[in-house]
């Protein structure tokens, strides 16, 4: 994170360089989801697709993220890409299916 201060950075630069992923405490990791990335969905790719799946807009999702709305677009872009969708719908329903987001 930004405001990580608590990481040690060369202790963190030795284990990336012997293939660890360092990850701040606060972050939790998605696990692997099927489709063109092997790593799945980031973090910040669920929150923006929850937020898809509650029917939020681009820029709503911007404005309650602190982004702009087209990094929210490239954020829905890349889940698409990576999930082998080809429209919000499609990205919604397998969202759904597939228990990555929670329904109200």
């Amino acid at each position: 994170l930004k405001n990580g201060v608590d990481l040690e950075l060369g202790a963190a630069i030795r284990r990336v360089a012997n293939g660890e992923t360092v990850l701040d405490s606060q972050l939790k990791r998605p696990a692997a989801l099927k489709g063109s990335r092997s790593a799945g969905l980031t973090p910040r790719e669920l929150e923006v697709l929850q937020m898809i799946v509650d029917g939020k807009s681009n820029k709503q999702i911007a404005s309650a993220l602190d982004l702009s709305a087209n990094t929210v677009a490239v954020h829905r872009a890349n889940m698409m890409d990576a999930l082998g969708t080809h429209k919000t719908a499609e990205l919604v329903v397998y969202a759904i299916r597939n228990g990555l987001v929670d329904l109200p």
